[in-house]
């Protein structure tokens, strides 16, 4: 029989940290809801891997080792089975150095540890199951920010219902994905989910998981207070919650509100989609995992004589991405080591991307996945920031920019996507 354990651990800061997710600093004052590392762990009777998913905006790759060290060290499972993802919320803790907010060390080694305990007591939690998997679907809650323009321009996060607006620049990815776990005895155990759309909704300086807490909450309220839900944030590099041209769905907004109504719209259909899935008690588990050596871009001198112009008027470092630009040819990076992994139980599986991923990567990787169900999770086990397609590199834009978290030359997702559809079909 398969067994699986589930368990999580609060990791929220204190107050008075640094939230990253904006361009300019914002200081924590408060707790909207707290968050958590949420980890589970499935053995198969030969194998055993675990994966452990943070309420945080960015996960490096010095903590993913951190993490997994810990952990293998408290429960003995092999660090190379451990996968460690990110939510990527907006108001997390200080995690990275993004913009103007900077990490913090102390943090990051509490995170380390609380991360490495849920996977222990997950562990310790290991017991028989039934397990299965579907896809749900909704198309309301997710929409391709990247829009080209009547005039021929194109916009990131475009005025909504502006009359210039032509058409988005890509597609979405409206599955939800959804693994029911159940005990032995066909109790809720633990749902784990997916979706592609950015978490930052809720905003403000009050520490919040964003739309994946409000799944959690109404997953508990429905099937009780002891089932756990983890939730993977699918690869919306370009996908947000904004309903730019609303010809479906509701008008959008910000705040803790409509994220609570994201949250509960998608919990409802994965819940659905739940009720419906046909458990088994055999899976097999396995795991594997490929480093990619990605090349890196090369400032344009041009373009970094004309952002130290701009800056020398900008004392207040409002141009961002200036700034940022700056940073980079000061602080130039020749390559980028970037981890893919692969987990699977049965006839579903996950694949980890390591940066905010555009969607159309997360979509191949499914086409071509031979298991059942496929979860594409994006900043899993590191995060090499925005990972774009090719033609948003001529086209610009807020994601391509060339900035210090945003590097990785043209065919990065190229090679992450092909690398992680053959350790799938290698499985």
């Amino acid at each position: 029989m398969i067994k699986c354990g589930v368990a999580q651990t609060d990791i929220t800061p204190y107050l008075g940290s640094d939230i990253p997710g904006q361009t300019y600093n914002r200081i924590s004052s408060g707790v909207k809801d707290p968050l958590y590392a949420k980890a589970v762990v499935f053995d198969d009777g030969n194998k055993r891997i675990a994966s452990v998913v943070l309420d945080a905006i960015i996960i490096g790759t010095e903590t993913v080792q951190n993490i997994r060290e810990k952990a293998s060290k408290l429960c003995g499972i092999d660090p190379a089975a451990i996968m460690v993802s990110a939510t990527h919320t907006h108001t997390g803790g200080p995690v990275g150095d993004l913009y103007k907010s900077k990490k913090d060390p102390a943090y990051l080694e509490f995170l380390s540890q609380r991360a490495a305990h849920a996977v222990f007591m997950a562990a310790q939690n290991l017991r028989n199951v039934k397990i299965g998997a579907a896809y749900g679907y909704d198309d309301t809650i997710g929409f391709n920010r990247r829009y080209r323009m009547k005039d021929g321009t194109f916009r990131t996060n475009p005025p909504v219902m502006s009359p210039d607006l032509d058409r988005p620049l890509g597609p979405t990815d409206p599955q939800v994905a959804v693994v029911r776990i159940d005990d032995e005895n066909d109790r809720p155990l633990a749902v784990l989910s997916s979706y592609a759309c950015h978490l930052d909704v809720v905003g403000g300086t009050e520490y919040s998981a964003d739309y994946p807490g409000a799944i959690a909450r109404t997953v508990s309220k429905v099937l009780g207070d002891s089932v756990i839900s983890i939730f993977y944030t699918g690869t919306c590099g370009n996908i947000n919650h904004i309903n730019f041209e609303q010809k479906k769905g509701i008008p959008s907004s910000k705040g803790r509100p409509y994220s609570d109504y994201m949250g509960r719209v998608l919990a409802y259909e994965i819940i659905k989609t739940r009720e419906k899935i046909i458990t088994s008690d055999q899976a097999c588990v396995n795991y594997a995992s490929t480093t990619l050596r990605l090349d890196t871009r090369k400032p344009d001198p041009e373009a970094v004589k004309k952002a130290y112009e701009v800056l020398k008027n900008d004392p207040e470092g409002k141009r961002f991405i200036e700034l940022e630009l700056v940073r980079y040819y000061e602080n130039p990076k020749e390559y980028l080591d970037a981890e893919l992994q692969v987990l699977s139980v049965g006839d579903w599986a996950i694949a980890g991307f390591p940066g905010e991923i555009f969607v159309e990567f997360g979509l191949e990787v499914k086409k071509h996945s031979p298991f059942k169900v496929t979860v594409a999770a994006e900043l899993t086990n590191g995060s090499f920031g925005y990972i774009p397609v090719r033609e948003a590199f001529e086209q610009g834009g807020y994601e391509p920019s060339l900035t210090s978290y945003t590097c990785a030359g043209p065919e990065s997702g190229y090679r992450m996507t092909e690398a992680l559809i053959s350790l799938l079909k290698n499985l």
